[in-house]
């Protein structure tokens, strides 16, 4: 096998494995926020004896495996929800970085750049990418946790979505390129990060107003919130569509639920999640030939 083949399935398995990590960090801020718990404290423990779960058992995926799903102490049962949440994790970080970094972007549009007497289309470098990942894999990590802790029936409030709201405005600003359509095409610098970040949260946060009327209670800040940072995060022609989406969703449920075999709007926070990611993998195609290619 090439070395060059060697290094990519090296760096498949380790996002594969951050991303599972990640999924049970996830795990934890989904069971501990609605409580008003700390992340921090105390460590990792069953839920019904307060044993804490020795290290090798705490391993994303394998450690529930391993044990059966029982508490090795008490014998308690674990959800299976904590395993697929690493697993579903891992794809995204391993299918995010397979387009973003492995494949120099290809699912990402190229980014116009004003010149003096042109204005044109430029691909990101792999520093670029790299940041661009790590900036789509924040909002995704965000919503989905927003969708579980919605499934549980609580409520995912304002501090959940805090560090997302708080890079998504300040890092673009330093960094235009994390947002590869412009809101409007050629600006460059602090300015274009500043006019595509107010131009987003300002339609995500329309959508998301009108999506939150028509999703259940306990789940209408997460709705409002998820849908301000996708429009911070990837900009308001994507906050058209993957709101739109939602809204659309939320609308057939109202018009025609009795007759769906699932509550379609209870799903509301994980059809928003989805359609982000379906977005941000299919970007490049999606605007192709649209009146703001970027």
């Amino acid at each position: 096998m090439p070395l060059h083949e060697v290094v990519y399935a090296a760096i498949a398995v380790w996002l594969f494995a951050l991303g599972a990590s990640i999924g049970s960090f996830l795990n934890v801020v989904v069971y501990r926020v609605p409580e008003g718990m700390s992340l921090i404290r105390p460590g990792s423990h069953c839920p019904a004896c307060k044993t804490p779960i020795r290290w090798f058992d705490n391993l994303p995926i394998l450690g529930w495996i391993a044990l059966r799903g029982r508490c090795r102490d008490c014998g308690a049962w674990i959800s299976p929800q904590y395993p697929i949440v690493e697993a579903l994790t891992a794809t995204m970080f391993l299918g995010l970085g397979l387009v973003e970094c492995l494949a120099g972007g290809s699912n990402l549009p190229p980014r116009a750049i004003r010149l003096p007497d042109a204005v044109v289309f430029v691909a990101a470098q792999p520093a670029e990418l790299a940041a661009v990942y790590v900036f789509h894999l924040l909002l995704l990590c965000t919503l989905l946790a927003a969708a579980l802790i919605g499934r549980g029936g609580s409520r995912p409030g304002p501090r959940l979505f805090l560090p997302a709201l708080a890079i998504g405005v300040l890092a673009p600003i330093a960094f235009p390129s994390l947002r590869p359509v412009a809101a409007v095409p050629g600006l460059g610098g602090w300015m274009a990060g500043s006019i595509d970040g107010a131009a987003g949260l300002a339609t995500g946060t329309v959508l998301g107003l009108i999506a939150s009327r028509l999703a259940p209670g306990q789940q209408a800040w997460g709705i409002l919130l998820g849908s301000a940072c996708v429009g911070l995060f990837l900009g308001w022609q994507a906050a058209v569509a993957v709101v739109g989406l939602t809204i659309g969703v939320c609308l057939v449920r109202l018009a025609c639920g009795r007759f769906l075999p699932l509550r379609l709007s209870d799903l509301a926070m994980a059809w928003l999640t989805a359609a982000a990611l379906a977005w941000i993998l299919a970007w490049s195609s999606l605007v192709k030939g649209l009146p703001f290619p970027g």
